[in-house]
């Protein structure tokens, strides 16, 4: 079992830390807590940066359970997360799925301030509407700070629509689940970018067995599996959104957009990228940028990741070589009993994936591109070989 010295040596030092906070959330004794975006040792500080004298004690290490970069990857997982799915299940370059399509917001006020098709706001809102979760966790647009977003759950509709929309900045949601559980909702939608959703679910298959040994007193083990157990046990749908990379906020936001081209943060609605970085002014024109320049300001940690669609989570949304519109993967039988809720509703307009040929060739080669970036003995055949699909019906 990974151990918290390994988290802070082969991961934080290393490089690799995806900065998802996850390892904060669920550390039972307060040994780190989320600075400058990285865990950091606060408990004695003396100490190394690598030292937990619960670790080295009695043991204990769920940090380092939870971490996307440490131990199982996606590829490692998915055979536990799909194997008691019912619904017919396809093997494809972007992971397991039941479905694949297209589709948009039929309301129009949800599409004016949804990214691309307005899908995962439009799945928040019906979900809230029907009882089926009491919050949502999102990123939302952090009112002291033009253009970074923040994390929160969300438990009225007003709250899930001011969320939508992408900002293409880090935004370590799974923080928000310890405020799930101050507001002491009990059934979250889980929104987050892939490196977000997988050590959601690595908590959910986590064995509490494993944090058994002769020197722990049964209220330590009751406290480890708490800490590690209820932030997923919370988690009733996971949302994946498409994600290649992110950037630097000060890089992109301050610099490059604010100082170079003299667009004040505060005046910026929207953005989206479409082969380009597009930023939305609140009066003006579109203003583009080079992806390639933008890319100068993309997080080194995102090289570390090998997810581009978000595998592991119920569906996967994102707005990929389609403009106005969102690709949404149905992976589990829970994310398609939810969506088959919004079909029914009438709330959202369905295409065939076929008929976006364009989306369907990125989405694979972004897939593959980004599977790449993990060790090629670990990646299995599924994930080179073509996809069979799955029409809607």
């Amino acid at each position: 079992m990974d151990s918290f010295k390994d988290m802070m040596n082969d991961v934080v030092e290393y490089g690799s830390c995806c900065e998802c906070g996850t390892c904060v959330l669920v550390c039972p004794h307060n040994i780190i807590e989320y600075i400058d975006g990285k865990p950091k040792q606060t408990a004695k500080a003396s100490a190394a940066h690598d030292f937990c004298g619960i670790s080295e004690g009695i043991g204990c290490d769920v940090c380092a359970q939870v971490c996307p970069r440490l131990g199982d990857r996606e590829f490692h997982l998915e055979d536990s997360v799909f194997a008691e799915q019912k619904g017919q299940t396809f093997d494809g370059g972007f992971g397991k799925y039941q479905e694949i399509f297209v589709a948009r917001a039929v309301d129009q006020a949800v599409l004016d301030i949804g990214q691309d098709g307005g899908v995962v706001t439009t799945i928040l809102l019906h979900c809230l509407e029907q009882g089926l979760i009491d919050g949502a966790v999102v990123s939302a647009p952090d009112p002291e700070k033009p253009c970074s977003p923040k994390p929160i759950c969300a438990t009225t509709a007003d709250e899930i629509r001011d969320a939508a929309g992408s900002w293409y900045t880090y935004c370590p949601n799974d923080l928000a689940m310890e405020q799930a559980a101050e507001k002491q909702c009990e059934s979250v939608a889980f929104v987050g970018v892939p490196c977000q959703v997988t050590p959601l679910r690595k908590a959910e298959l986590f064995d509490p067995g494993l944090l058994v040994n002769e020197r722990k007193k049964p209220k330590h083990l009751e406290r480890q599996t708490a800490s590690i157990k209820g932030p997923a046990d919370r988690v009733t749908l996971s949302i994946g959104l498409l994600c290649s990379e992110v950037f630097n906020f000060a890089g992109l936001m301050e610099d490059m957009i604010q100082r170079d081209l003299g667009i004040p943060l505060s005046t910026v609605r929207k953005f989206n990228v479409k082969g380009k970085v597009l930023i939305y002014p609140e009066e003006g024109e579109v203003v583009e940028i080079e992806l390639k320049d933008a890319q100068q300001h993309a997080r080194e940690a995102c090289k570390h990741c090998g997810d581009f669609s978000a595998e592991l989570a119920d569906i996967s949304c994102g707005g990929v070589g389609a403009m106005d519109w969102t690709i949404t993967v149905v992976r589990t039988d829970r994310g398609r009993e939810i969506m088959d809720g919004v079909v029914a509703a009438g709330l959202i307009e369905r295409r065939p994936i076929e008929e976006f040929e364009g989306s369907l060739k990125t989405l694979l080669r972004l897939a593959r591109r980004q599977h790449q970036r993990v060790p090629a003995e670990i990646v299995p055949p599924s994930a080179v070989h073509p996809p069979h699909f799955l029409k809607p019906g």
